[in-house]
């Protein structure tokens, strides 16, 4: 693991985490730069995203999710695309979002109702 940049708690901080607060966290990074994407701030978009890969990487650190980490691997690489497109795209974000979402009960529970938008 590398040093963190945006994340300074102890090492065993983020594994002592369950699952559902793991997700939130890199959804709420996620949500942050769909605001600020509508708000045409690139530059803050580009922080959120560095936060969330920082996040993910943790996530994927994390013995718990063994069994998820091919999804967590590509979900980061699909943020890491995102990340250095000059255009951010709100619907390749909104979708990343939903596909995190997915990766706990607890968490898609809350994207349920969006579905159907």
């Amino acid at each position: 693991m590398y040093p963190l940049h945006y994340h300074n708690f102890p090492s065993n901080y983020w594994k002592s985490k369950p699952h559902d607060f793991q997700i939130l966290n890199i959804c709420s990074e996620l949500q942050r730069a769909q605001n600020w994407i509508e708000k045409k701030r690139i530059d803050l978009v580009n922080l959120c995203y560095d936060r969330a890969l920082e996040l993910i990487d943790l996530t994927r650190d994390d013995p718990s999710w063994k069994k998820a980490l091919r999804e967590l691997s590509r979900a980061r690489e699909f943020l890491a695309r995102l990340r250095i497109e000059k255009e951010k795209n709100l619907e390749s974000n909104s979708s990343l979002l939903r596909n995190i979402a997915l990766l706990n009960s607890k968490t898609e529970a809350l994207i349920k109702p969006l579905k159907n938008e």
